[in-house]
């Protein structure tokens, strides 16, 4: 049991303390309440905390953010693939360590987090702000799991909105007329175009990943590029999934797989080593940009190749199962939030289909 003693304040008014002891039976003191019934209900709150397993001391909360921040960290990286790790050094380099490494954690309130992420939100894009503000609530999460905290101030903050970009699509034709402006490129912009694979899963790509007899390609990993090297790992989601291709495609891959071993890189550049990432934006050089112009294809980035092999197998009459499937989704939700508005183009056309299938019934 604790104890409430009233006493004299320096500038002679009288206030009162509490006396307690935690689980571990270590005593705490807490003064400054201005009434005994203010005093009793601390005591009694943290009597019930104590009993019921979810006290925690105050002193724990003491810790700067830096600290647990760097904690943090080190708990996920072993889960984050590479790209998303560098990522998240980068934002609590730049952003949340200049901003809160030497605060207490107890010490944060709820208005400076709205203000620091209003701040950031003038400068920086969404995506940024988004990142930055997750590692503190982050933090703060594992504080509470901890018993470390009880309050996070991260809670209920208004935050920026992610606009959706707007997707390019190409045709059927014009992803063939950008690959053969692509010339040694060719057939790594027909995986694209038309299996909807992610850069880094087609880049890492071995030979043996395609199938010539089922007329699939095995997609297990994805080569990464992280600060100035090449990574391989699993794909984003971490699983293993089949994609079907094309006969264009299977005919331009066994034209590429022709005097390599199963081991070997399906694309390589020409030096031999893996293909790097292309930029397609005004000014910038390299064999993507140029085949861009040279077909005369919309300027796109190359992730919208992507976009483009979705909305070739939905105008084909893909259902949004094979959709997600063939891009890797998690969800066939996701598949149809990204893509309902090319969902929505094929209403039309699935109703003449039922009319012609009951014409043919009648």
């Amino acid at each position: 049991m604790g104890s409430v003693r009233a006493y004299i304040s320096a500038k002679g008014e009288k206030r009162y303390e509490v006396y307690y002891r935690d689980a571990s039976h270590v005593s705490h003191h807490k003064r400054g309440f201005l009434t005994k019934k203010a005093a009793r209900a601390y005591q009694a709150a943290n009597e019930v905390a104590v009993e019921n397993g979810t006290y925690v001391d105050p002193r724990d909360g003491l810790m700067t953010i830096e600290v647990l921040g760097r904690q943090w960290i080190e708990a996920h990286a072993s889960i984050w693939k590479p790209s998303y790790r560098r990522s998240i050094d980068t934002a609590w380099r730049v952003h949340v360590e200049p901003e809160w490494g030497k605060r207490s954690l107890n010490s944060v309130r709820h208005s400076e987090v709205q203000a620091w992420v209003a701040r950031l939100s003038k400068d920086k894009s969404p995506s940024v702000v988004l990142r930055a503000f997750g590692i503190l609530k982050g933090i703060y999460e594992m504080a509470i799991e901890d018993r470390i905290v009880v309050y996070a101030p991260t809670e209920r903050i208004q935050l920026p909105k992610k606009t959706a970009k707007r997707h390019v699509f190409l045709t059927a034709q014009q992803v063939q007329d950008l690959a053969e402006a692509a010339g040694y490129y060719r057939p790594l912009i027909l995986v694209l175009g038309f299996c909807g694979l992610r850069w880094g899963e087609a880049t890492g790509l071995l030979v043996g990943d395609v199938d010539f007899d089922r007329n699939r390609i095995i997609v297990s990993r994805s080569a990464t590029k992280v600060g100035g090297r090449i990574e391989v790992g699993t794909t984003k989601t971490g699983n293993t999934r089949e994609v079907s291709m094309p006969g264009l495609v299977a005919e331009a891959l066994r034209q590429q797989a022709a005097g390599k071993s199963p081991e070997d890189l399906l694309f390589t550049d020409e030096h031999g080593g893996y293909v790097r990432q292309q930029s397609a934006a005004e000014g910038r050089r390299g064999w993507y940009a140029a085949a861009v112009k040279q077909s005369g294809v919309p300027r796109l980035r190359i992730h919208d190749l992507r976009h483009t092999a979705a909305s070739i197998a939905i105008s084909a009459g893909a259902n949004p199962k094979y959709v997600q499937r063939m891009l890797g989704h998690k969800s066939a939700k996701m598949t149809l939030d990204t893509y309902s508005d090319l969902f929505d183009r094929d209403i039309d056309r699935v109703s003449d289909n039922i009319d012609h299938l009951i014409e043919q019934t009648s």
